[in-house]
């Protein structure tokens, strides 16, 4: 996650070469092309759904003119039937996941880190953020998923265990 240099060795990674942590190239590339989506969802919780969605809106190519109608797509393209006004300890936290997730689909990121991010959820909004990760990878993103959870260990395209 060009968060630590490694011991020995080098970091290629989207295209960069040689990447250290701390870097002008490693900070670009983590606004840019790099999401992390965790269990505890790493949202503003005392904030609105639309500034923590501005917070990658920002670092992306979509013009400020467009960031309502982009964000109000993508809400309802996740099924969130949520105001983009309303705080977030007020979200459920399978909504709290679509909309951390929303935050990853703003950016455009090439590469995904996913920590247990199912983790806290029942089942249902599981397979939901477990699809869309899933169409993701489909599209070409790369998707590094950390579980203990055997459903997706059993329903994941390559498994690495370390």
């Amino acid at each position: 996650g060009l968060l630590e240099n490694p011991d020995t060795g080098t970091i290629n990674v989207c295209g960069a070469t040689d990447v250290k942590a701390n870097s002008r190239q490693a900070q670009h590339l983590l606004r840019t092309k790099i999401g992390f989506l965790f269990q505890n969802f790493a949202l503003i919780d005392d904030k609105s759904v639309s500034y923590n969605l501005d917070i990658a809106c920002i670092n992306s190519k979509i013009p400020r003119s467009k960031w309502n109608d982009k964000k109000t797509k993508l809400l309802k393209d996740l099924q969130l039937n949520i105001s983009l006004k309303e705080k977030v300890y007020n979200l459920s936290g399978g909504e709290q996941q679509r909309l951390a997730l929303a935050r990853i689909l703003l950016k455009n990121c090439d590469l995904i880190f996913a920590d247990e991010p199912t983790g806290s959820l029942d089942i249902s909004n599981r397979d939901i953020i477990l699809d869309i990760l899933s169409q993701l990878n489909r599209k070409g993103k790369t998707i590094v998923l950390v579980s203990h959870d055997s459903y997706i260990v059993n329903n994941s395209r390559r498994v690495v265990e370390l």
